[in-house]
């Protein structure tokens, strides 16, 4: 795994917490595609993405996405991550409300080209064409 890609996929997830869309644009291929987790949606583009991204975010005033684990798939990266957000919809809760899953991560000239998501590390590392 090229430490580049292990810097871009930190820095990625960095601008989706900061809700950094300059920086996203630097950091997503054109042709970016993500596929969520078990078939629920598929977006291309950034057109498509930012909007997605943009409603889950705002829906909290507190909001961020944490990278627990980077493994080496070759060319692919497969990361664990956490995305949480607390005062649901601008409320004053204190309870952040989270979510796990797992991204198996693709470039393209540099760039985060194709993501799909995994509700677990297995099925991720499976696609991945890794085996622990």
């Amino acid at each position: 795994m090229s430490q580049e890609n292990i810097e871009i996929v930190r820095r990625e997830a960095e601008a989706r917490g900061a809700r950094d869309w300059a920086l996203l644009a630097e950091i997503w291929d054109p042709d970016i595609e993500l596929e969520l987790v078990a078939g629920s949606g598929t977006f291309k583009g950034p057109e498509e993405i930012r909007p997605f991204l943009e409603t889950l975010s705002s829906l909290h005033s507190e909001y961020r996405v944490e990278v627990d684990e980077v493994i080496d798939a070759g060319e692919r990266v497969v990361t664990a991550e956490r995305v949480a957000g607390r005062g649901l919809k601008g409320s004053d809760a204190g309870a952040w409300i989270e979510d796990r899953y797992f991204r198996v991560i693709a470039f393209r000239d540099g760039k985060v080209w194709r993501i799909k998501e995994y509700r677990t590390r297995d099925q991720a590392l499976e696609a991945a064409g890794l085996r622990e």
